[in-house]
This record gives structure tokens, C-alpha cells and sequence, in this order.
């Protein structure tokens, strides 16, 4: 996956750290890019992909993606999202002497104290000082918090990718095997042998993973369980808190705001 290198500097050093805010529409795509600093990414609204080289990860509002200095990647947004990007120097990473897993892409849970020390960086109530404190804590954070696997693993096989993304940007729930195997421009038992291989699931199976997945950013914007259900496309509230359930050991009302 070639990319560009983002050389701009965005701080000094002894400042650290620095941040954007970026709105995106559902189906933007940003390409195959890199940066000098290291990169926590998290959306307070929306659900984005984001590629590295070798790796696909689904990022609702309850998760975070740390990327490395130097490692190419790009992103789309399955939905309207509010990205929060923050980028550390490689002097400020280097102060966390407990920050073991610098080196690695990896996806933490967003807790409420995680969600909390990123509001504050992107805030004017407090002094360059303290939001350098944040920033290294949220470094410890990285460090310390158990990275999660991947809750909605995605295809390699591109043509299977083509068609698993468009079944999410487009929320084509009620998509067929057939139909996805067309839009992959192969048989449908090409398809299902393919998908199991690259997912470790069945497409079934795979396309209830992704509708609990698209579910998180509903449900973060506060939108009520009955009417997420059906706009997912299942037959009935009770069948997607079962689902969701079974996919996040959770209920969908522990991830209401």
C-alpha cells in the first residue's frame, strides 16, 4: 500500500503533541499516508475503516486506534463521523518509559476517562502545561489498556472487500449472497469459501457482526433501541438485543449515552 508522508510539523517539542478535528461525510476516503509523529485516532461520532499494511480495523465511538510513526495507512468512513486525531513526537512517546506497544497498530477501548483527556486537548479551558500532562497520561493509557482484537474482521481478497464495504457505507442489510458475489464479480460458492477464509466467518454470520458494529454509533448518538433495530434491518427489538448480546456479551442500553 504506497503512501505520502505528511511532513508538516504540527508542534515543537517542547510542546509535544498537537490535534485535528476533522468532519467527514459517509463514503469519504482518505488514501494511503503517513506521519513522522505517532497518531491516536478516535471519532466522537461515526464509524470509520481504517487500513494499515496488513490489517483492516472497524472503529465505532467506543474504540481508539493507535498507529505508530512512519506507518502507512488510510481510512473510510462507513458513516458522518467527527474524527479526533492526535499526534505525539517521538520525544514525548520517548518521556513514557511503560509505553511498550509504541511500535504497533492497536485498537483500545475508549473509556470515559480516555474520552474525557481528548475532549481536553481539544479545549481552551486549560493551559499548555496541563494538556501536555494529558497527553502523556493518555500515553500511559495506550500502554497500559489491553488491546482488543477485531470485533468485525475484514476480508483481504479485494473484490471481497469492494462488497463488504459497500454493504456498510451504503447499509445494504438486506443484501444477498448473490448480490455480493456479483459486485465481487464471482460465484456465489467462490464467495462463501473466500469470505469463511479470509474472516474466519461465514457471510451470514459476518453481516450480523457488522450491523452490531454499525449499531455502536447509533447508539452512541443516543438514538433509541427500537428504532436502531429496524434500521438495521432486524425483524424486531428483541432480536437485536438478543444479537447483541451474543456478539458483545453487553445489552445495546449499556452503550446509550
Amino acid at each position: 500500500m504506497p503512501g505520502s508522508i505528511d511532513k508538516a510539523p504540527r508542534h515543537d517539542d517542547a510542546t509535544g503533541w498537537s490535534g485535528t478535528a476533522i468532519c467527514y461525510q459517509r463514503g469519504e476516503a482518505d488514501p494511503p499516508h503517513y506521519h513522522i509523529e505517532g497518531q491516536l485516532l478516535f471519532a466522537t461520532r461515526g464509524v470509520m475503516l481504517v487500513e494499515t499494511e496488513g490489517n483492516r480495523w472497524v472503529i465505532p465511538p467506543q474504540r481508539a486506534l493507535w498507529i505508530p510513526p512512519l506507518q502507512i495507512h488510510s481510512y473510510n468512513l462507513l458513516s458522518q463521523t467527527d474524527l479526533r486525531a492526535i499526534y505525539f513526537s517521538s520525544n514525548l512517546i520517548a518521556e513514557c518509559t511503560n509505553v511498550t506497544k509504541s511500535k504497533h497498530v492497536h485498537v483500545i477501548t475508549a473509556t470515559g476517562l480516555v474520552k474525557e483527556l481528548i475532549a481536553g486537548l481539544f479545549s481552551e479551558d486549560y493551559s499548555e502545561a496541563g494538556q501536555r500532562k494529558m497527553a502523556l497520561l493518555l500515553l500511559e493509557i495506550l500502554s497500559e489498556a489491553t488491546p482488543l482484537t477485531a470485533q468485525l474482521p475484514m476480508p483481504r481478497d479485494e473484490r471481497l472487500f469492494c462488497a463488504a464495504r459497500e454493504i456498510m457505507v451504503s447499509y445494504r442489510w438486506e443484501a444477498s449472497l448473490s448480490e455480493l458475489a456479483h459486485i465481487a464479480t464471482m460465484s456465489e460458492r467462490t464467495f462463501s469459501r473466500l469470505f469463511i477464509r479470509d474472516t474466519g466467518f461465514s457471510f451470514r454470520t459476518w453481516k450480523q457482526r457488522a450491523r452490531i458494529c454499525a449499531s455502536l454509533d447509533l447508539l452512541a448518538n443516543g438514538m433509541p433501541i427500537k428504532q436502531v433495530a429496524y434500521q438495521l434491518g432486524f425483524s424486531c427489538p428483541a432480536a437485536f438485543t438478543a444479537t447483541f448480546r451474543a456478539i458483545l456479551d453487553s445489552t445495546p442500553r449499556n452503550f446509550l449515552p
